[in-house]
């Protein structure tokens, strides 16, 4: 009995893994194509919008100091370091303005979708 009840809870959690990836099945899920019990860690894997402009590139740390607008719900306005994608690192120097996508790396933040832009950031 208690084997039993081990093997179905070992599936029940098999199951539930592979449909968090759809829609686990839960009653908050119920109708929703994508799990809503994991909308958090999508939503934080997505990063956040980022206008700003480059103040330094750090060559030696493959680093690019931005400063950027105010991050509503996440952060203010402020200056700090990312790691960029290698396509646009030759692009980016002091003075030049950019949008992407901010993410938290394992060691600092990096940015992605980087676009560089006419103007500068405020």
């Amino acid at each position: 009995m208690k084997l039993t009840r081990l093997f179905l809870i070992l599936i029940s959690s098999a199951i539930a893994a592979l449909a968090s990836e759809k829609n686990c099945g839960c009653a908050c899920c119920k109708g929703n194509e994508v799990c809503c019990c994991h909308a958090e860690e999508a939503k934080a894997d997505a990063g956040h919008p980022l206008k700003g402009v480059v103040t330094k590139v750090l060559e030696e740390r493959k680093l690019v100091m931005i400063k950027h607008e105010e991050i509503p719900g996440v952060m203010k306005a402020m200056t700090m370091a990312f790691s960029v994608p290698d396509d646009v690192w030759a692009q980016l120097k002091p003075g030049v303005a950019l949008t992407g996508r901010m993410h938290k790396a394992d060691k600092g933040w990096k940015l992605t979708d980087v676009k560089i832009v006419d103007g500068a950031a405020k």
